[in-house]
């Protein structure tokens, strides 16, 4: 044990501890610097619709898919209806394949209602687990330049009109091809709910770094059909059960870019399920992307562990060879790389904590950062599909 305190304690006080320490710190304040300037903007997101005064597109669809969801089908055509919108907007209901009671009583409304236009998507065992076709065959059913997509598991926002304007007002500069909304994720679970959230900052960050929102939750988003139909929608996509709205705003980036309409939230019941094979057909930038995030975060813990590590055997091993003006330094060094690494945790909570609140529940943001770390080791890359496009040929 003597021989051992005899050899860590010389090492503590080398230059090779000194320059552990300063680059540690350095690696903390870089990606905290990261941070701050990708999370500029996000604080003042919040649930409720701003701008009263922004009023929908004319030649507008409102695309609302579903399956088995009979009532919330009835809640949102009622809630259109009640918004005075039918002559303004149209409204384009897509049941996907239901299998229960859906389809009558989506009829008995469509009687009711006659501007309602309703689509039924056939039973298809390849199509079963994807929104995909159900999509397609929503926009080739309606001859309107703009469309914006939204599950029945959303909640029709009380603001309908400055909702549907803060999504459509951006497509009037060509320059913009598609746009997406937040989304409050309310009735899940926080197997459910957590993923959504960490997926949504992942996406908020992509956006004010000029990258694609990846990992955005699918349902709030508007973009023109044209462009959906000249690019030929997800037919390089079909394989993949899920992720519509990252890929399709993959695609649409071919027209122009993508913007965050950071005053139109809406709320979604439940989790989304997303397909391993997302990963796969994902630009090259993107999957770069998310492998740097991945190793700035072993990078900061790295750190964050190194320096704790030199500064306890500062405080407990140092101390009992006396006072040393050298010690001192290295000493001083240690608090400077852990307290770098503190500042960064403390800055990546913040911003946890107040997004946690607004769109989930604030204890998330204590769940958050280790179920990113827990999901990183457990995470499998799986067997390429043989159907699907490489990301270099995309």
């Amino acid at each position: 044990m003597s021989a051992w305190f005899e050899q860590v304690v010389p090492w503590l006080m080398s230059p090779l501890a000194s320059a552990i320490l300063i680059g540690s710190a350095l690696a903390s304040l870089l990606a905290l610097a990261l941070l701050v300037y990708a999370s500029r903007g996000l604080w003042s997101l919040n649930t409720q619709s701003v701008g009263q005064d922004s009023a929908p597109l004319k030649d507008l669809a409102l695309l609302v898919v579903g399956r088995n969801a009979a009532s919330r089908f009835e809640e949102w055509i009622e809630a259109f209806a009640g918004a005075e919108l039918p002559s303004q907007v149209e409204l384009v209901v897509i049941d996907n394949q239901s299998e229960d009671d859906t389809a009558q009583r989506i009829e008995f409304l469509r009687l009711k209602y006659q501007w309602l236009k309703v689509v039924t998507v056939p039973h298809s065992n390849r199509f079963w687990r994807t929104r995909k076709l159900a999509m397609t065959l929503g926009i080739k059913a309606t001859k309107c330049t703009y469309a914006l997509w939204v599950d029945a598991a959303t909640i029709p926002p009380t603001n309908f009109a400055p909702w549907l304007g803060a999504l459509t007002q951006p497509l009037l500069d060509r320059g913009i091809s598609s746009v997406w909304g937040p989304v409050q994720v309310v009735e899940a679970n926080q197997t459910a709910r957590i993923p959504m959230q960490s997926g949504q900052l992942w996406a908020w960050l992509r956006q004010h770094t000029g990258g694609l929102p990846t990992s955005m939750v699918p349902v709030n988003f508007a973009f023109r059909s044209n462009d959906f139909m000249e690019l030929k929608g997800f037919q390089d996509s079909m394989h993949v059960d899920g992720g519509e709205g990252e890929l399709l705003l993959t695609l649409l980036r071919q027209r122009g870019r993508s913007v965050l309409a950071d005053s139109a939230t809406i709320a979604r019941r439940g989790g989304i399920e997303r397909d391993p094979k997302l990963r796969e057909v994902r630009t090259s930038s993107e999957q770069s992307a998310l492998l740097l995030g991945i190793f700035g975060l072993f990078l900061t813990d790295l750190a964050g562990l190194l320096a704790m590590a030199i500064l306890g055997g500062h405080v407990v091993l140092v101390q009992a060879v006396g006072l040393d003006p050298l010690r001192d330094f290295m000493r001083d060094q240690a608090f400077f790389a852990a307290g770098s690494w503190v500042a960064l945790h403390a800055f990546v909570g913040a911003v946890l904590l107040v997004h946690s609140s607004r769109f989930g529940h604030w204890s998330d943001a204590l769940r958050m950062p280790l179920w990113l770390r827990l999901d990183l080791v457990r995470r499998r890359i799986p067997k390429r599909d043989p159907m699907s496009k490489p990301f270099w040929k995309g």
